[in-house]
């Protein structure tokens, strides 16, 4: 993918800044979503780099006696997809692909696999690159690098900073795969502290948990780069991807290869407010809601991967009963490798119940429900129960929750939850029929409160920090 200039990114950021825009009903607004990538400037890995990883991968090899030369011999190594989405992540997708392998040799030229240009010059890997709020993904382990082919652990690195925005010289969180016929695959850019116990000499699993996606090293935002050898150089580079333009292969190395190019909504959301979506490499606010007051109004986000001109987004509101609420189509006029988003705002429904934010894209569907006057963590109808008070909410540097009366109060816990169900704060040892919550640690945005006693809920309800 080509990198946002400044000049434009800026642009960008004052037509459809998420703080600044006068949004009015039924009126769309969205773009590019704001994000920086690798180039020939800041590559994923340094040739340094590349001269030190040949080096240990030789010697570790005659440390553990594998002689890769009598491998050859096996069947040749093919790929499952690298990354999965962790248990509580619940979007339609979660990455796009931000580069290829440069198939060109010639400086300053670029070629994929496919004979495009979605890569970068003397790229040697496959970028997947988290979308959208790539950094709240990384905060919260959302998307787990898995090992894409069974073998033995050759390589690896940990305890390096994971929140890199730019290409630098440092070191990145990483392992390294050898496979029965000789081959390595590597998987770069991982979280701090989040690599496999496993130590170099150990065998993987197909499938087996090998990290968190993060932006460890020469990064410029939570990806994974995905390589592949053919041997223990990197002159053995080979490409996963077969193609018209692949000179390094003539098969495909994946089990099942993805097209080129994926048009689909990747995530539908509702909002009560918009999402705030800072500068690399702040963690993103998401702002996203599953229970909403009669009547009220939300934004209604898709984001796109690979938004392709002539298609279209359809998006409605089903009812509980299945018929159609409200609709709105969105009509694509560009062209986009890197993910675009789009939101409408639309006046609720004023009858309670289980509704459906449905969007399709090139013939795929994403689908997100919500409710209306109630929410999924069973919390009362107004967001507020009747056994407690907020005040004031929403609320800037502190706020009160005040318990009834009538509500016994002893060693209680109160637990604080995000619009996606991530406890964020643990009061314990409440006593008291008043709890003060400091806004310490929290980002803009709604949460949810539960206080519990002996297993059962004493009161529960809903705050928003602005």
């Amino acid at each position: 993918m080509k990198k946002i200039t400044t000049s434009v990114l800026q642009i960008f950021l004052c037509t459809f800044s998420f703080t600044s825009f006068a949004q009015n009903l039924e009126e769309e607004a969205g773009g590019l979503y704001p994000i920086q990538v690798n180039d020939a400037s800041n590559p994923c890995i340094t040739p340094a780099q590349y001269q030190i990883m040949e080096k240990e991968i030789i010697e570790n090899c005659k440390k553990l006696g594998i002689n890769t030369a009598a491998q050859k011999n096996a069947s040749t190594t093919t790929f499952m997809w690298p990354l999965q989405m962790a248990n509580g992540l619940n979007d339609c997708s979660y990455y796009y692909i931000g580069n290829y392998v440069d198939q060109d040799p010639t400086a300053g030229n670029i070629k994929d696999y496919n004979c495009g240009s979605h890569t970068y010059d003397a790229h040697q890997g496959t970028d997947i690159t988290l979308a959208p709020y790539p950094f709240y993904k990384l905060d919260n382990n959302q998307v787990q690098v898995i090992a894409a082919a069974a073998g033995t652990i050759i390589n690896k690195a940990d305890g390096n900073f994971d929140k890199n925005c730019a290409g630098n010289n440092m070191q990145a969180n990483y392992i390294t795969i050898q496979h029965a016929d000789g081959s390595n695959a590597f998987y770069y850019h991982m979280k701090l502290n989040s690599i496999t116990a496993k130590t170099i000499g150990q065998t993987v699993a197909l499938g087996e948990y090998l990290g968190v996606a993060a932006s460890s090293g020469s990064s410029s935002g939570p990806h994974l780069h995905f390589e592949v050898w053919s041997g223990n150089t990197v002159a053995t580079l080979k490409d996963a991807w077969a193609g018209a333009c692949n000179v390094m292969n003539a098969s495909s190395w994946w089990v099942a290869q993805k097209p080129n190019t994926e048009p689909a909504i990747i995530n539908a959301s509702v909002h009560p407010i918009a999402p705030v979506m800072p500068a690399c490499p702040a963690t993103e606010t998401p702002n996203e809601d599953s229970c909403f007051s009669a009547g009220a109004s939300a934004k209604f986000y898709v984001f796109i991967r690979n938004e392709t001109t002539g298609l279209v987004a359809n998006m409605k509101i089903i009812n509980p009963g299945g018929t159609t609420f409200s609709s709105w189509v969105h009509n694509s006029n560009n062209t986009y490798i890197a993910p675009s988003y789009y939101f409408m705002t639309k006046v609720l429904p004023v009858t309670a119940g289980t509704y459906t934010f449905e969007a399709t894209y090139n013939n795929i569907v994403c689908q997100k429900t919500f409710k209306i006057n109630c929410n999924g963590m069973g919390i009362s109808q107004t967001g507020t129960s009747t056994n407690s008070q907020v005040y004031p909410n929403p609320f800037t540097g502190e706020t009160t929750i005040k318990i009834s009366s009538a509500v016994k109060i002893e060693n209680a816990e109160l637990k604080i939850f995000d619009v996606l169900g991530n406890e964020v704060r643990i009061i314990s040892g409440i006593n008291n029929a008043e709890v003060k919550i400091e806004r310490k640690n929290l980002n803009a945005g709604v949460y949810f409160y539960k206080l519990m006693q002996n297993g059962e809920i004493l009161a529960d309800g809903k705050i928003l920090a602005e």
